[in-house]
């Protein structure tokens, strides 16, 4: 592999870094219009994750704002002297400490977010986050040595010894740690799903009301990190230049993926509760048990409500609810009543009031 000169990584990264800064922007506005404006209730973990979420944002655009400072520095006002390549390859200098130091806090954020979405989906259960936090401590203690020593080596001493090791460790247990947390997460929700399904005696649900394309939302937001990461430490491993490119999407990549659940999850339930309400002014919903077990005491309980996907994005209230037990004095037939077209509208309004995003 041709190696990318040092000059053209740089110029390349901060590019990057603008435009997927730009993708994060959108999101990250329409996720807080989603969780202000159609959070009818702020329950303990959609503070938490709302709260994290700006956090994020403020680091990330303190990031880009330092980047394009850097920018400049290399290569319009030290142009000259000591040139683009000096520039960067100076691992000691304050802004190079002060960019790659928020690149590890904005890292570290998103690290705990998903070991709390871990935390929260599998019922606040200690032991299963056991693991995923000893990586997030292992992480920030490799981060701060690495940091540390970025003032004590040479120029252009990114790839030497005394550095690559630490370095493979951060890239590692960062691969491995959202790849566990991840896979967790999808396993809790899945195994739910087929649970409940196999509780009320039926195959597939009705769509809109399955947990599966939640499953889905929540892999294929969280690989593009992790694919991420898996490509920075190839680049890493082959001593290439490269790594800069992907070194710097890192941070707007954290923000996007977080953001980019909350807005899939909005619209698949405002897709999930237009369906319904059509379906409703048609005909009477129902469902029949051909099993026995204990009626929930409402439709949380099989994770979903009014044909919407519950809420793991923001707000892990919902999460923890189990499948209903199975109760062998009864055989129960649940059957919802058809509403008129103005009942109808009034309870899609409540429940656009009420999504928990």
């Amino acid at each position: 592999m041709g190696q990318l000169p040092l000059n053209v990584a740089g110029a390349l990264s901060v590019w990057m870094e603008v435009l997927l800064y730009g993708m994060y922007c959108s999101l990250f506005f329409e996720s807080v219009w989603i969780i202000v404006k159609k959070q009818k209730k702020q329950t303990t973990p959609s503070k938490i994750f709302f709260g994290a979420t700006v956090t994020m944002f403020i680091f990330a655009t303190l990031h880009i704002a330092l980047n394009l400072y850097r920018f400049l520095r290399g290569y319009v006002w030290l142009a000259a002297d000591p040139g683009p390549v000096a520039y960067f390859n100076d691992l000691g200098r304050w802004d190079n400490i002060a960019h790659d130091a928020i690149n590890a806090i904005v890292t570290w954020i998103g690290d705990s977010l998903v070991i709390y979405r871990c935390f929260v989906v599998w019922g606040q259960t200690f032991y299963v986050i056991i693991v995923p936090t000893l990586l997030l401590i292992l992480s920030i203690i490799a981060n701060s040595i690495a940091l540390h020593l970025f003032t004590k080596v040479q120029l252009g001493a990114i790839f030497s010894p005394t550095l690559v090791h630490w370095m493979n460790t951060i890239y590692a247990v960062a691969f491995v740690q959202n790849t566990m947390t991840t896979g967790l997460i999808a396993f809790r929700i899945w195994r739910q799903d087929r649970e409940t399904r196999r509780a009320i005696g039926i195959q597939t649900w009705r769509s809109g009301h399955s947990l599966l394309p939640l499953v889905r939302i929540i892999i294929e937001s969280a690989m593009v990190y992790v694919l991420e990461v898996l490509v920075l430490i190839i680049l890493y491993a082959l001593g290439h230049n490269g790594q800069y490119v992907v070194q710097e999407a890192i941070v707007p990549t954290v923000g996007i993926v977080f953001t980019l659940i909350t807005v899939r999850v909005a619209i698949r339930n405002s897709r999930a509760m237009k369906s319904t309400t059509a379906a409703s002014a048609t005909r009477p919903l129902e469902l029949r048990i051909r099993s026995t077990y204990t009626m929930p005491s409402s439709t949380e309980d099989i994770g979903a409500k009014d044909g919407r996907v519950p809420d793991y994005s923001c707000d892990g209230s919902q999460v923890s609810g189990v499948a209903p037990k199975r109760d062998s004095s009864a055989v129960h037939v649940l059957t919802s009543p058809t509403f008129s077209p103005g009942e109808l509208d009034d309870r899609e309004r409540e429940g656009d009031a009420s999504e928990n995003v």
